[in-house]
């Protein structure tokens, strides 16, 4: 009886580690994104003075923070990241290289993962509804507003997501279907804006 007492003991102990642990590493993954968007919002020499990147800075790839992006009404706010290798994506939003840079008149492409142990990132970007805001905010810290206009479920290489544009466009996507398509929305955006010094014109 005693046995069994202790057998259920270590059960229930498990149960908690089990379901704590996955919860430890979200908040704490939750955290360090916090620590990006308030670095990226700091001057660019404040806190520079010491070199950059030392072994007791967690932010490991916080050089390559290139913006902010923003989409209010999915609560969304995550750093955007130069590339999209791993480590970019496991991190934040990651800014294909290949397409023209963020707030730049072209066809800007951003990916982010689909319910990554990470981080939530693009996981609720298929909820988003036609007309809603995205906001950018690149390492100048020039803000621009998009609305989104388009979405499709589309293949993984289909060219509708990387082609080229003339006109200032924001392409976002994240994997569908169990990682056999792509989720992509194309934002256009809200002004007109200034493609040297991104004011309204």
């Amino acid at each position: 009886m005693r046995r069994g007492r202790k057998t259920e003991i270590m059960l229930v102990v498990l149960g908690i580690v089990l379901i704590a642990v996955p919860f430890y590493i979200h908040m704490k993954e939750e955290r360090r994104i916090q620590q990006y968007v308030e670095e990226f919002g700091k001057e660019e020499d404040e806190g520079k003075e010491n070199g950059s990147k030392g072994e007791d800075n967690p932010l490991f790839l916080e050089e390559d923070v290139i913006g902010i992006i923003e989409i209010p009404s999915l609560d969304l706010k995550y750093p955007i990241f130069e590339g999209t290798g791993t480590g970019q994506l496991n991190e934040g939003i990651g800014h294909m290289e290949t397409t023209v840079p963020l707030c730049k008149k072209g066809n800007c492409v951003l990916a982010g993962h689909n319910g990554s142990r990470r981080g939530v990132y693009f996981t609720t970007l298929c909820n988003v509804e036609l007309g809603a805001v995205v906001r950018i905010t690149n390492k100048e810290k020039e803000v621009h507003e998009y609305t989104i206009g388009e979405m499709r479920v589309v293949n993984p290489y289909d060219s509708w997501v990387t082609e080229e544009a003339d006109t200032e466009l924001l392409t976002l996507f994240t994997c569908a279907g169990h990682g056999t398509k792509r989720f992509a929305v194309k934002c256009v955006p809200i002004k007109d804006y200034n493609v040297e010094g991104g004011n309204a014109q």
